[in-house]
């Protein structure tokens, strides 16, 4: 089985406003991405939640996600997913052979067919890690075997996953993707400026690519 982690804790600095809760496409940002993996097929999916606002933890059940909803804030995004995974491992109890998929939640107009794609070619590879790639450069989510939960969880303080992903070597497959949307995340009002756009004008190319990070 295939589950999903979407962490959705961060604090939305640059943005100045609950990122996850804009509007986009007749939807919030937050839905939109839970809606791209649940059309993948992907059945399993838990958000982190922030302590606030509340409405992230709640737009999150509505949309068909499990929530963890964080009762203090978490330093970073390592420390986010590293929640989720202790979730997951005791309410899911996951398998050896399962995996789970990593995106951040400001990522909303994820392909679902990307998402699929990554999905079949982990029964068909030898790599323990899948990373898309749009005209040669990584983006989201990324799909790991459940084997390597562990060693994410025993990651210390300010490691970053995206150093853990690095270090993986050969375990280590990308996979070729037709959406450039894998590099489209949110960030700032600009971003979002842009989204809208994109969203009136498909031709309009979501973003330039961002360094991949995690």
């Amino acid at each position: 089985m295939i589950h999903a982690l979407l962490p959705a804790a961060g604090r939305s600095e640059r943005m100045g406003v609950p990122k996850l809760l804009l509007p986009l496409g007749g939807q919030t940002v937050l839905e939109g991405c839970i809606a791209a993996f649940r059309q993948a097929g992907v059945e399993r999916l838990l958000v982190v939640a922030p302590p606030e606002p509340e409405a992230i933890a709640a737009t999150a059940r509505r949309a068909g996600a499990s929530v963890l909803h964080l009762t203090e804030p978490t330093s970073d995004m390592q420390t986010t997913v590293q929640a989720g995974l202790r979730w997951m491992a005791a309410h899911w109890q996951p398998r050896p052979g399962d995996a789970w998929l990593l995106a951040p939640a400001d990522h909303p107009v994820l392909a679902p067919e990307a998402v699929r794609l990554l999905c079949r070619e982990f029964g068909s590879t030898r790599a323990s890690i899948l990373v898309p790639t749009f005209e040669g450069r990584r983006g989201h989510p990324v799909l790991l075997a459940w084997d390597h939960a562990a060693a994410v969880l025993e990651l210390a303080s300010g490691t970053g996953i995206h150093r853990y992903i690095r270090s993986q070597g050969s375990e280590v497959r990308e996979i070729a993707v037709a959406s450039p949307a894998i590099h489209t995340d949110l960030d700032t009002p600009e971003d979002y400026q842009r989204l809208l756009q994109q969203q009136s004008s498909p031709e309009i190319h979501p973003f330039p690519p961002k360094p991949f990070t995690l």
